[in-house]
């Protein structure tokens, strides 16, 4: 994903569209579901606070994490997988504060007040959830465990604009992210750290070098 793209809503653009639109809020506690296929909802929401998880359960009733989110990141029907990948849905994994846009009213000003800023913004959102998804595709391809962290922790780098990254989910949630068991995810980190490549401290890791563009 490109520098210029972004997946959050400014804090300027958030406090803008909580007082100019007065949305409703909702909040929604731990493992609560936000959005589900089989219950239409078309409306933007917007992830005020909390961390919510994009997940697929297949028949069985095994559960795997496809993508996560924080405050800031935009959360619409349409980003979920149809019923042939599974049950796809969007719950919460901490406590969460949703906001739920009204689209029409938020284009209608958009296109009336030429808000290049606000436009913009929402644009490379949207655009960024397709270069996420790809980009998660390529981390799943690497064929070592070490090559899956190093591709996830450099596109986290990007990200964060910062060599030293934080690490936004549970590593048990982690490994089911990038696909490994959690405990040779944890024994990588360690022998990362003992090569130099990495400086972990709990959750908080520098990263040694530039790594891929």
């Amino acid at each position: 994903m490109g520098d210029s793209d972004t997946i959050f809503i400014s804090e300027k653009n958030m406090k803008f569209i909580l007082e100019y639109f007065q949305p409703r809020q909702k909040a929604f506690g731990r493992s609560e579901m936000i959005l589900e296929k089989n219950i239409p909802e078309d409306r933007l929401c917007l992830l005020l606070k909390g961390t919510a998880y994009l997940c697929m359960e297949n028949e069985r009733g095994d559960k795997q994490l496809l993508d996560y989110f924080t405050g800031g990141r935009l959360l619409y029907h349409d980003m979920l997988p149809g019923p042939e990948s599974g049950h796809c849905f969007v719950q919460a994994k901490y406590p969460c504060v949703i906001a739920y846009l009204p689209g029409p009213e938020l284009t209608e000003y958009i296109l009336k007040t030429e808000d290049r800023n606000l436009a913009t913004q929402f644009y490379g959102i949207l655009r960024s959830t397709v270069s996420l998804s790809i980009e998660h595709c390529h981390i799943l391809q690497q064929k070592t465990i070490r090559g899956k962290l190093l591709a996830f922790l450099h596109a986290q780098r990007r990200q964060q604009k910062s060599s030293t990254v934080h690490i936004p989910i549970p590593y048990s949630d982690l490994a089911d992210y990038l696909s490994i068991d959690r405990s040779s995810l944890m024994t990588e980190l360690s022998r990362m750290h003992e090569d130099g490549v990495i400086e972990k401290n709990t959750r908080r890791i520098v990263l040694k070098g530039n790594g891929p563009d």
